[in-house]
């Protein structure tokens, strides 16, 4: 909830007057928007109605949609940014220690990321 309320503030200038489709995979995010709050947690429904608030305020309409995580996968890849992706292919920290030490350390990897690397810098 914390994100799209600071999503909407960051985007207010785009959005002044226009209709907002959120989609969450977060099923509690999307009932407390579509039902204007709910009763299970405080600070939850506190932060819809600052959301209601801004949007009025803003004149945007939103509806929240939820999104299963598996329809969701750049987004949940973004969110994690410390792990490698699953589909990025990367040796074995040792594997590859023995493969430089047999052949050499190059000075360029092509395919190199911030989460795989294996040359020293």
């Amino acid at each position: 909830m914390r994100a799209a309320f600071l999503a909407l503030h960051q985007l207010h200038q785009l959005l002044a007057g226009h209709s907002v489709v959120l989609m969450s995979n977060n099923t509690t995010v999307v009932a407390y928007i579509y039902k204007q709050g709910g009763t299970f947690s405080q600070p939850l429904c506190h932060l819809v109605v600052k959301i209601l608030r801004w949007l009025e305020e803003h004149s945007v309409s939103l509806s929240a949609r939820f999104i299963p995580v598996k329809r969701n996968v750049l987004t949940d890849n973004l969110s994690r940014v410390t792990q490698i992706v699953g589909s990025e292919l990367s040796l074995n920290r040792q594997i590859a220690n023995k493969v430089l030490t047999l052949w050499g350390s190059p000075t360029v990897d092509l395919f190199v990321t911030s989460l795989n690397s294996k040359l020293a810098l």
